[in-house]
């Protein structure tokens, strides 16, 4: 046989496929697919509205010739196959990021709609119409590796019942048999979600590469015109508070801005406002903020020694490598490298989010601020839609180096840590005024760490110490009593109700370390919401937005403190949310109406069971319950017995009960073939009889039946005569 025979023979189309259903159900499988990747973005609407109409249209004239396709439409099928694929290595030659693997899934996501829309002309047999249902998982899969968020669901949950639809349609056609199993279809789909469910249970915490950086998309974005160079995002605020006792155990905070009035008095909500995939959860900082006036942190405008303060504009293009502050220079590079990648959901402040500390930035836009702080702010508006790319160097600390870090060393040593400038810590010591009360406390809280005046010394130990003060002494909530007019709002806070949330509790901090001569700054960001194990992402909420202290240590650089919020140390396995999330509905359930309706069910189930199962006439009673009455007395009925005969035999060994026994079978031979209808009393008195009867106890006699006979028994007991219902 040729190579050219043996194409042919392969591409000969095989048997017919007469099945509507299963080609409805191939069609439907397509369609949603491509809706799909039209709601992920991958394809446009008028892609998408081509593959829908060209598959049905397709679909319906190969129906019409599939006993007889036409040949010429193979060769047009395969040229357009062709085309198909130079339009789609042209397109990525010319467009696509070497590296850059989202470059490539839109021209995907069309060559594999085109293919399958003009396939459509072409299914006459059974295998083309199960290629097209395979053929629209492809697409399910293009769309679901964009997916950030659970609006795919609803097309899963659609793909997923056509093609359920289809293998079942597939099956009738293939059997050649009527109706659906409900029960293989029930067994199979059930254990289909136990498998789903264990090895969803098993996978591992996510781990975010570091060598495939996703490139930066801003929807609707516009040139930010701010002399701040910083936009408040929406006009309008969240309107539920948040709450410590919360999901997250962090409360909520205003907004963003180059200013943070402490006097202010707002709440959040629950809206997800950006989600997040990161390598770990971080504290994700939007500004720091280091002047405080005794109501209000600014962002120092006036540069300290002409390093910090000033605004650099970095015009390199996407991806910008963000260059290293002043406060950061003599930090030692031993931290992690850090993904984040992060997907705004709504328009906000056109700050870019990241985790100390960055270095590079990919985000489409033509140009960003970089201020003396660290604070990087994009010179495009930030809106819903946009995705941009963080990697930064994690430089966290554990106590045992932090304790260690602050201890002095000569400056003539070699591996001396170089301290902060003079002017960077003034400007982080910086405070508007002495409040002896402060101070006072802040030293009596501190007392016994170090030696008296030694500021250089024990500074995680003394953070630490007040943390845990303000952990025990500080009630957190957001209904606090407002601020009077030129009040200190520390003062305030410390030596009044001591009540707050989080601006009042980490302000306080910075300022009683600031009071010790530590350097210290208020920072304002995200901490992660809550982690969807589906997407693989932290669904980061507005309640999410939270204000916390950041304290420098010498070859460390800024690092995090706050003691209202819980940052875990790593992704978690989505095994263990899925259990923590399962549990904690588990134990919100009411078990008590949840027994009683289950009880109440299985009662009315076995009630209607009993029914069903329940003789139709007395006589079919009596016929059984001297079935079961014999059969327990290893004298079973055989299949050629009538039921006067096996009355008799039963009579000849139990004399008690012979006289009962003949008057009784007697008694339904007369009704079932004499005609003669018995009275009630006659009927009651027999069905009270063999009721007892069916219960005698067992025996093991000799003339016990065989397997064989009894099974043969109990298939003449349901031939038992039929007659009337009786009165």
């Amino acid at each position: 046989m040729t190579i050219w025979q043996r194409v042919v023979q392969a591409n000969r189309p095989g048997p017919p496929e007469h099945s509507i259903q299963f080609r409805v159900a191939s069609t439907a499988a397509v369609m949603v697919a491509a809706a799909a990747c039209w709601s992920q973005g991958e394809i446009d609407l008028p892609v998408a509205l081509f593959t829908m109409v060209a598959t049905v249209v397709g679909n319906v004239l190969s129906y019409r010739r599939r006993s007889k396709p036409w040949p010429v439409v193979k060769p047009i099928l395969a040229a357009c196959a062709i085309a198909g694929f130079v339009w789609f290595i042209a397109t990525v030659a010319h467009t696509a990021t070497p590296g850059d693997i989202s470059t490539v899934e839109g021209p995907l996501a069309v060559l594999f709609t085109w293919v399958l829309s003009t396939h459509a002309f072409d299914v006459p047999s059974r295998r083309d119409v199960a290629y097209s249902l395979a053929g629209s998982a492809a697409l399910m899969a293009v769309a679901a590796a964009q997916s950030v968020d659970l609006s795919l669901g609803p097309y899963v949950v659609a793909w997923v019942a056509c093609g359920i639809w289809g293998l079942v349609s597939m099956w009738q056609s293939m059997a050649g048999a009527r109706g659906v199993p409900w029960l293989t279809v029930g067994v199979a789909g059930m254990a289909v979600l136990v498998v789903a469910g264990l090895l969803v249970s098993v996978l591992p915490a996510p781990r975010v590469s570091t060598s495939l950086i996703f490139p930066s998309t801003s929807a609707n974005s516009a040139p930010v015109d701010s002399t701040n160079n910083l936009t408040d995002g929406s006009a309008s605020l969240p309107a539920h508070a948040a709450s410590p006792q919360g999901r997250t155990g962090v409360g909520g905070f205003l907004g963003f801005a180059k200013s943070l009035d402490t006097g202010v008095r707002a709440s959040l909500g629950n809206e997800v406002v950006m989600r997040v995939r990161a390598s770990r959860p971080n504290f994700w900082i939007g500004q720091t903020y280091d002047r405080w006036d005794g109501q209000n942190w600014v962002q120092s405008t006036e540069p300290a020694d002409g390093k910090n303060g000033h605004v650099t504009t970095l015009a390199t293009g996407s991806p910008f490598t963000i260059p290293v502050t002043s406060d950061q220079v003599a930090v030692q590079s031993t931290g992690a490298t850090d993904v984040q990648t992060y997907y705004l959901a709504q328009s906000g402040p056109n700050l870019v989010f990241h985790a100390d500390t960055a270095q590079r930035v990919y985000l489409q836009s033509r140009s960003l601020f970089l201020t003396g702080d660290g604070t990087i702010v994009s010179t495009t508006s930030m809106g819903a839609g946009t995705i941009y790319t963080v990697v930064s160097n994690d430089n966290s600390a554990t106590a045992r180096q932090l304790r260690n870090a602050t201890i002095p060393l000569s400056p003539t040593d070699p591996g001396a840590l170089t301290p902060l400038s003079p002017g960077e810590l003034l400007r982080y010591r910086q405070l508007p005024h002495a409040d002896p009360r402060v101070s006072a406390l802040a030293a009596r809280i501190t007392s016994g760490i170090g030696a008296p005046g030694d500021v250089d010394t024990h500074v995680y130990d003394k953070v630490e110490a007040i943390e845990a003060w303000m952990s025990s002494r500080i009630r957190y909530t957001t209904d606090i009593p407002p601020l009077a007019p030129h009040a200190d709002a520390v003062d305030t806070f410390l030596f009044g109700a001591r009540l707050g949330y989080c601006e009042q509790i980490s302000t306080a901090t910075v300022v009683m370390l600031r009071s010790l001569g530590i350097a210290a700054r208020e920072t304002v960001g995200y901490v992660p919401g809550p982690y969807n194990p589906i997407t693989d992402l932290y669904d980061v909420q507005a309640k999410d937005a939270h204000a916390w202290v950041q304290v420098w240590f010498p070859g460390f650089g800024w690092q995090n403190f706050d003691p209202t919020a819980v940052v875990p140390l790593a992704n978690p396995a989505p095994g263990s949310v899925i259990a923590h999330h399962a549990g904690t509905t588990l134990r919100h359930l009411p078990w008590i109406p949840i027994a009683v309706v289950a009880t109440t069910a299985i009662a009315i189930g076995q009630f209607r069971r009993r029914r069903r199962r329940r003789p139709p006439t007395w006589a079919h009673q009596v016929a059984a319950d001297l079935d079961r009455g014999g059969g327990r007395l290893g004298r079973s009925r055989r299949p050629d017995e009538t039921l006067t005969a096996y009355g008799e035999r039963l009579a000849g060994t139990d004399l008690t009960n012979a006289e009962a026994l003949i008057g009784t079978t007697r008694l339904v031979e007369r009704c079932s073939y004499g005609g003669i209808e018995p009275s009630a009393d006659q009927i009651a008195g027999a069905l009270a009889f063999t009721r007892r009867y069916r219960s005698v106890r067992r025996t093991n006699s000799v003339e016990r039946c065989t397997d064989q006979d009894r099974a043969e028994a109990n298939a003449s007991s349901k031939e038992a005569p039929a007659t009337s219902r009786g009165r």
